[in-house]
């Protein structure tokens, strides 16, 4: 098929003149000649500035990326005689070094928007990470795309008008193609308000039910698409029915294909209640495929077919030129990744950070509480592949790798009554005790998110498995003594939490006492810096008993 050509004909800031994107097909045959017409659908999400197949924290290729979606993509439309659409669900500027470094830290063009622009995307939906720096590098980001940021629910509050277009209209060859962008509303659960000024985010069924009617109406959409940054709801969590609409969104009369993101699921598309549903994963590792066919009547185009798989990009070759376009900025991050900021006495070992205090988190503890001043502090080890570290050299690289999401921090103040409260909600994760001839193994719930059992430091306290939930916490004591249900104290957390991020209770609602707006694996990093030599050491001011000698969950798979 020859290459999209993308005509503009209305500026995209214009929130109710939309942007119109026009396929050229190889002839424009009459209605009489072209009973049926063939469209297909290519969708990725979360793809968290994956660029390059390669992970430069763990340092070894990485089995989906951007490059390899760009030759997917190529083989696709090259191979077919009818119009393909390419489009993503959100989360695309926050996740890699590469995107982070040249974007944020740097203030240079976004190469992940750069890369999906060079590649022919025709629309994203706003991902909630997108709002993790901050409405600048947003807007920057917005500005630098060949194609628009869609969301219909994001509301400016000055104007009550979406902040960003709420959609756009293909048309593939005789086909008009609405395309809507929604964002999951639950962005003020995760992030500081400074990061979101002026914004409300609205129910998504209910903007979905507003835009699609106009879709079909005023517009005269023979097919609807909506491009959702949000998952399927059903996971239990305690934040599940605030961020995943999925289900509701396919009540919606009017929508036919339904492209979500946010949960990271490889969903193969499927029907539900009569619209196709599907979810590509994350880090670009699947591309949704949706091919339609559409056969048109007296009221316009009607699906009448339709087949669809998520590809892996596994095994396709990254695409060359995409590849040397960012090969010096590569190198510069690799550079960046490679400064040493200390050296290290003794070697650091994420492997038993959940089923004992280690070294690795106190780390965090120890930055959170120097930077804030603060009486305590909340931490969790984000991410439990976080390679051992060897004594010597700590590059930039290893802290990067320790604490991997755009954090800031906050601090709160909690009487410790609720402390106790986010204790207990952090030792959800803990579900029961299975014993046997080698040891005791510790049951784990596997609705709660690992990177949502949190420690606490500056205090001492135990945890026993074998307790209900809510009941796990014991021996909370505060310089000695146990801690007063009346105490006042400070706590240190990070911006995540502090927003509501878990589900942890009091936290959103706690008197802000300071907030330091810089990343905290900055802050890890000059705390390092300033040691020099850093010696790690366990204070162990918590404990699990029994003693454990490893983890399993304690029943079926849950949520993601």
């Amino acid at each position: 098929m020859p290459a999209a050509r993308m005509l503009v004909l209305t500026p995209r800031r214009l929130l109710l003149c939309l942007t119109l994107v026009v396929i050229a097909a190889p002839r424009s045959p009459s209605a009489a000649e072209l009973p049926r017409q063939r469209v297909t659908l290519l969708h990725t999400s979360d793809i968290h500035g994956r660029v390059l197949a390669f992970n430069d924290l763990d340092q070894r290729p990485a089995r989906g990326s951007l490059t390899k979606v760009a030759t997917l993509v190529r083989g696709i439309r090259e191979s077919t005689d009818h119009p393909v659409l390419l489009f993503d669900s959100g989360d695309s500027i926050q996740g890699t070094p590469l995107e982070e470094y040249a974007h944020i830290r740097w203030g240079e063009t976004s190469p992940t928007i750069e890369a999906m622009s060079r590649i022919g995307y025709l629309a994203m939906a706003v991902g909630n990470h997108e709002f993790n720096f901050g409405l600048g590098p947003l807007r920057a980001a917005e500005r630098e795309a060949n194609f628009p940021f869609l969301s219909a629910n994001v509301i400016d509050t000055a104007t009550g008008e979406p902040a960003f277009p709420p959609y756009l209209v293909v048309t593939a060859g005789p086909v008009r193609v609405g395309v809507l962008g929604l964002t999951t509303p639950n962005v003020p659960g995760w992030e500081i308000p400074a990061h979101y000024q002026g914004l409300r985010f609205e129910p998504m069924d209910a903007a979905a039910r507003r835009w699609v009617e106009r879709l079909r109406g005023a517009e005269r959409c023979d097919l609807v698409v909506v491009l959702a940054h949000t998952g399927l709801e059903g996971s239990g969590d305690a934040s599940d029915e605030l961020e995943n609409w999925g289900r509701r969104l396919a009540a919606v009369p009017g929508i036919d294909v339904l492209l979500t993101g946010h949960t990271h699921r490889d969903i193969a598309p499927f029907s539900l209640g009569g619209v196709i549903v599907a979810q590509p994963g994350s880090r670009a590792r699947f591309v949704t495929r949706v091919d339609l066919e559409l056969e048109r009547g007296a009221d316009g185009w009607k699906r009448v077919a339709w087949h669809g798989e998520n590809l892996s990009t596994a095994d396709v070759p990254p695409d060359p030129d995409l590849e040397r376009a960012f090969a010096g900025l590569h190198a510069r991050v690799v550079a960046a990744l490679d400064q040493v900021v200390a050296t290290t006495t003794a070697a650091v070992d994420v492997a038993r950070c959940r089923l004992a205090d280690c070294t690795a988190v106190d780390l965090i503890h120890a930055t959170q509480l120097e930077a804030t001043g603060a009486e305590l502090s909340l931490a969790s080890l984000l991410d439990p592949h976080t390679p051992t570290l060897d004594p010597g050299p700590v590059t930039r690289r290893w802290v990067e790798s320790l604490y991997v999401f755009a954090n800031s921090l906050v601090v709160v103040r909690l009487k410790g009554a609720e402390v106790a409260d986010v204790l207990e909600h952090a030792a959800r994760w803990y579900d029961g005790l299975e014993c046997g001839s080698e040891g005791c193994v510790v049951l784990s719930d596997p609705r709660v998110a690992s990177y949502n059992v949190d420690t606490m430091a500056g205090l001492s306290y135990g945890i026993d498995s074998r307790q209900p939930e809510g009941h796990r916490v014991h021996d909370i004591v505060w310089h000695g003594r146990p801690l007063d249900p009346d105490r006042t104290l400070t706590v240190a957390v990070n911006s995540y939490r502090a927003a509501g991020g878990g589900g942890f209770p009091h936290l959103a609602t706690a008197e802000r006492v300071r907030t330091i707006d810089r990343s905290i694996a900055d802050l890890i990093a000059e705390h390092l810096e300033h040691a020099g030599a850093w010696t790690p050491r366990v204070d162990a001011n918590w404990s699990l008993a029994p003693v454990v000698v490893g983890e399993r969950p304690a029943r079926g798979p849950g949520a993601p």
